[in-house]
Formats: C-alpha cells, structure tokens, sequence
C-alpha cells in the first residue's frame, strides 16, 4: 500500500509506502480484514481517509462486493475517483488490436523470441541496419506481451527497422522465393544509397544465418517472420501505420499520468479529449463535439454519424497508399477491420471512463488557471460539501472562497507552473484561508496515476533468488524506509545526521557521519596499505591507547543510538502514521 498526503513542513505532495501485507487468500473480505486491522494496530482514523485508487478488477471494485464497497461501511465520505485511468487505457489499447486478431502483436513476438538466443542474429542486424543507414533498435526490448500499450513503442521500432528486418530474413526464404523478390530488395539497397562492396557484405551475412542449424520451432518461427515481412508486407506496414497512429493518442495521456506530478485537476479535461479524438477518428465531428459529458457519455454510434472509409484515419503511410491505390484488394478488409477496432475500442472507453464524473469536474476547480470564475468557485462549493467532514466546523469556506476568488496578493499562475506550489503560498498565509487549505489538501493527497507499479520495481531490487525467503516484516521496513528517503531526496547519511552526538569525541577527535562520506583519499592520491600487525601487537597497541588516555575498557563511549523515537524504521511509521490528517491509499 502507498500513501499520499501533503506535507505542510517540506511544502510537497509525498508518497511513501504505508505497508505490504501478506495474503494468502485474495477475496474482497479477506483484504478488507487485513486493511481493517493494519488501520487498528497503527491507530489511523478511517474518516481521514479521502480516497483509493485501484484498478478495475472485481475484487477490487465490484459494484457489490467489492473492496472498495466494502471500505465504504467504515468510510461513508469515501470520494469516488474511479479506478485507475491508465490501467484503462492500457485495456482499451488490448481492444483495439483485438479487431486485426493480434497480427502485429505475433510479429513482434516472433522477432523477440528470434532474437532472444541469438546474439550472433542480434549483431548481423545491427551491422545491416548500419549498412543501410538506419537506427538501431533491438528486438528484445520492443514488446512486453502483458503491457500492450508497449504495443506502440514495437510499432515504431519495427516500422524504422522494417528495411534492415526485410534484407536479414531474405537470406532465410526458399530459392524461388529469393528470385521472386529480388528486385524488392534491389530497391532497398538503392534507396538507402548501399555501395556494391556493402551488398556483398550482407550476402555473406545471409549465407551464413542460412547455414545455420535451427530446430524445428525455429524453422517456423522464421516461416512466420518471412512470410509477414515479404509475403504480407503490405498488410504488415499498413497496420504499422495504424498503430503508430492511433496508439500515439492513448500512450500521450498515460505518459501524463503516470507520472509523479499531481495532476489530479486535468483528470476530466484530459479524459474528455482523450475520448473525443478517439471518436474524431472515425466518426463526424458535427456530430460530437457539441456535446455534453453527459450525451458522450449515452451517445450510440450509428451509420449515418461514422465517416465513409475513404476518411477514416489510418496514419500516414496507410493513407497515402488507400489514396495512390483506391481499388487494391487489400483495402477493403483493411479499412473494415479498422471500423470495427474503432466502434469496439470508443466503446470500452465510453463504459470505463468517468466522463460524467461530479467528483471529477469539481476537482477541475483546483486549477490556479480557472480562479476568478463563477463556476470554478461553484465546483469548489460542491468539493466541499462532499468533504465536509474534514473541513474546520468554526471556519466560513463560503467567505474565503469569495476572498480567494479575487485574492490580488496571490502569485500569477502560468500553464506549467508547479500546482503544488502555487497552492502552497495559499497554505502559508496564517489564518487567510483555514478551510479552503484544508480542502485543497485533501484534495492534492488523490492518486491519479499507477504508482503502485513503480513498488514492484524497487521489490524487483529487494527480492531476488538470494533473498526470495525474506519475511514481510523486513521486506516492509525495507520498501519503508526507500520510500521515505525518496519522497524526500536524501541519501540514509543525511536523513539520520544528528550533530548533537559526535564520534571519538571523549579521545580529542570528532566527526560525523558525513565525515564518514567525505573521508578517504582523492582519487588522485595514492592508497598506502600498511602491513598488518601480528595480533599480540595489536591487542598491545589497543591496551596502551585506552590507558593513555585513562579510559576503561568498559567505560561507555559517545556513539549513535538508533532509537524508535529518532531513527528506527518503526519510528519512520510512527511518524508517518501520525501525519496521515488526509490522505490517499493506492
């Protein structure tokens, strides 16, 4: 579990890790137990509870037995924000490739697993692809199967390597396909400007992959491969073109989202725009950009609304060829494929995304750009009264959003600037703004983006075969303890730095632990190691230094005493716990 919460000391939104909870047993009850007496034993009201964010599964956010349904009895006030926009979109991208049957996706595959055990492959097309002047890009690294939005970095890779791809397998096809598609391949070495003694360069390199042994799967493996880069080579660069194209869309709002940057107040805007291009692909602008969230949000597509095929976007190089080639056999299934990856993908997006969300389009008002207008103070209104509950009851919101709405003493705000920060200089105004601070803290500690991903790869870092028995308990403290010293951009030395207690200083000397950093020569001194003493010396040498300086062996020296008060891991929760006044559990 993550937590987010804002920081009035450090004047930042941080996100530190809460706890990791061992389960053996992954139903809505059995995680709402074990999140109920987490809550108990670290003595965390739930009414300072202002949101989750999960992804969409069932046991997570069943309308009915769900574990945010479940939250919702010890946490009436809950906000709902959804579940996490980018999982969706992750999805959506997995929808839209569903109406060409993976295609591409097989592609990708293929040449990662060809290449995968085959670092002899791997630097034969490296060497082409620098013959043919083009930039280099490995397989293995272009297609993650489970994300599929990687789906679009494969295209963009594939579609640059395309050419290089086309003259390494050529050497891998049957005689009579080699002289059938010879004069293609003389057409790539001219259009890359390649020089006779670079061609018969890479017809050694072809002779010799093709010489190679391969296994039986390898030999289809290959097949495949050479039938989809020369026998298919059209269908296979038409939907490059389109994934490069359309997935360019939904990967731009996840980049935003994903993230560090609170951005929480762009989360309707820029879902809003996110489904209108994606409708602007294929349908009829005059039919949807006039409406509301609400009427996107109930809108049925219907023939009459979908744009004839000759206009429906298919990127760049797909549109040149349907407009150079408007009667070729492969369009009109091409183009049908596209219109159902469409209808499918809008409506996935159309039933997942809040476009209608009330939660949503108040949280809009937290936007410096909107203060000053009517509705921004309106929508801000509305945000507090559905977290009333931890707004101060003494205090007149109704009067300081008035003030605020018009506030002259506060920064001007540009597009870009840090909204943190902005509203940070209305926090620090004594007394000004009571219960609008309050609110807008709230509000700032949401999650809007998949940050619980990014805990896997710091476990990725902890857990490994050495370690792979490690308990929760060290694991926890661990994940704690790098989340702590992150969120605050500090290094263990500096965090734990006391300058009240110093080493060695009863024998004369002192330093610290920064002195431990900054000690040791520089790197352009020399190390001398001096020959080890024989033990007797040693103890010898020990006795006469403690004496010298009448000490007794026992005597307790100045050291640094990690206690649960300063410095223990435990410590750390306590104090997190303690800070938790509003936040956000993803």
């Amino acid at each position: 579990m993550l937590v987010r919460y804002y920081h009035d000391d450090l004047r930042k939104v941080m996100v530190e890790h809460l706890g990791s909870l061992e389960i053996l047993r992954v139903d809505a009850a059995s995680l709402e137990k074990v999140l109920c007496d987490f809550f108990v034993k670290n003595n965390i009201p739930w009414q300072n509870l202002v949101s989750l964010l999960m992804d969409s599964c069932a046991v997570m956010r069943g309308s009915k037995t769900g574990l945010e349904t479940r939250i919702h009895q010890h946490c009436p006030n809950l906000l709902d924000v959804d579940g996490d926009s980018c999982h969706h979109i992750h999805n959506a991208a997995k929808k839209f490739s569903e109406g060409f049957d993976g295609y591409l996706e097989r592609v990708f595959s293929d040449l990662q697993v060809d290449h995968q055990w085959s670092p002899d492959q791997v630097m034969y097309l490296k060497e082409v692809a620098m013959i043919l002047n083009l930039p280099v890009s490995s397989p293995q690294r272009g297609f993650v199967n489970h994300r599929w939005l990687s789906a679009y970095d494969a295209s963009m890779a594939t579609h640059a390597m395309m050419p290089a791809y086309q003259v390494l397998y050529y050497g891998f096809l049957s005689t009579a396909d080699k002289e059938l598609y010879k004069e293609p391949l003389e057409s790539i070495f001219t259009k890359h400007n390649v020089n006779q003694t670079a061609r018969a360069r890479v017809e050694v390199v072809q002779d010799k992959l093709a010489k190679k042994g391969m296994t039986p799967q390898g030999r289809e493996r290959k097949k495949r491969i050479c039938q989809k880069l020369w026998h298919e080579e059209t269908t296979t660069v038409l939907q490059l073109s389109l994934y490069k194209g359309v997935l360019a869309i939904l990967k731009d709002y996840v980049m935003i989202f994903q993230g560090s940057q609170t951005l929480v107040h762009k989360l309707h805007d820029r879902q809003l725009e996110l489904f209108l291009a994606c409708l602007a692909c294929f349908v009829k602008a005059e039919h949807i950009t006039k409406l509301s969230p609400r009427a996107l949000r109930e809108l049925v597509l219907e023939d009459h609304m979908l744009l004839p095929s000759k206009d429906v976007y298919v990127g760049q190089e797909a549109d040149t060829f349907r407009s150079q080639n408007p009667k070729h056999a492969l369009l009109v299934p091409f183009l049908a494929s596209v219109r159902k990856a469409y209808i499918t993908t809008a409506v996935y997006l159309q039933k997942k995304l809040p476009l209608n969300s009330p939660t949503l389009i108040a949280l809009s008002a937290l936007d410096p750009l909107l203060r000053g207008h009517s509705q921004a103070t309106l929508q801000l209104k509305r945000l507090s009264a559905m977290l009333n509950h931890l707004l101060p009851e003494d205090q007149d919101l109704s009067r300081e959003l008035v003030q605020f709405s018009v506030d002259l003493t506060l920064p001007r705000y540009k597009e870009g600037d840090g909204m943190v920060d902005w509203w940070g200089h209305v926090f620090h105004q004594p007394g000004k703004y009571p219960a609008l601070s309050a609110l807008a803290k709230c509000c700032l500690s949401i999650f809007h983006g998949p940050r619980v991903e990014s805990s896997f790869s710091l476990m990725n870092e902890i857990i490994d075969q050495r370690s792979g028995n490690m308990n929760v308990e060290t694991f926890n403290a661990i994940q704690t303890a790098k989340y702590v010293l992150q969120s605050r951009g500090q290094t263990a030395v500096q965090m734990f730095e006391r300058s009240d207690v110093k080493f060695g200083e009863s024998l004369g000397e002192s330093f610290s632990l920064q002195d431990v950093v900054n000690d040791g020569p520089s790197p352009e001194e020399e190390v001398v190691h001096p020959e080890r003493p024989d033990p007797g010396e040693a103890e010898e040498a020990y006795h006469s230094d403690v004496e010298a300086h009448g000490i007794a062996p026992d005597d307790d020296l100045p050291h640094i005493t990690l206690t649960s008060e300063n410095f223990s891991l435990s410590g750390l929760c306590e104090k997190l716990c303690v800070l938790l006044k509003f936040f956000t559990v993803q």
